[in-house]
């Protein structure tokens, strides 16, 4: 929201899988789909490497059914993802995959 995005769902359920937020985006007219993962500051891992070639696939087939079901017009969508480390944004990366 501190971009200018308007929220559309939050964790949005389908058989494939779940979508953390799905926002708009108003000046690109862009629909976002973002992937949230959270980690404790000492984790060993950083909260993004955590997203997996099979998430992401569960995310875009849950993105085409949220697609399927909307009847609104966007020019175009994009795929974003979040980090969040001890309950705060540490990064927030556009296009992530």
């Amino acid at each position: 929201m501190r971009r200018g995005y308007s929220i559309i769902r939050r964790n949005y359920r389908s058989s494939f899988g779940e979508v953390d937020i799905i926002a708009y985006d108003p000046s690109t007219e862009t629909l976002v789909f973002v992937e949230v993962k959270h980690r404790k500051r000492n984790s060993l891992s950083s909260p993004l490497e955590s997203i997996t070639p099979s998430k992401v696939e569960k995310v875009r087939k849950t993105a085409l059914q949220f697609l399927s079901e909307t009847t609104a017009g966007y020019s175009s969508v994009r795929f974003d993802a979040i980090s969040v480390v001890d309950g705060r944004v540490e990064e927030h990366v556009e296009n992530a995959f």
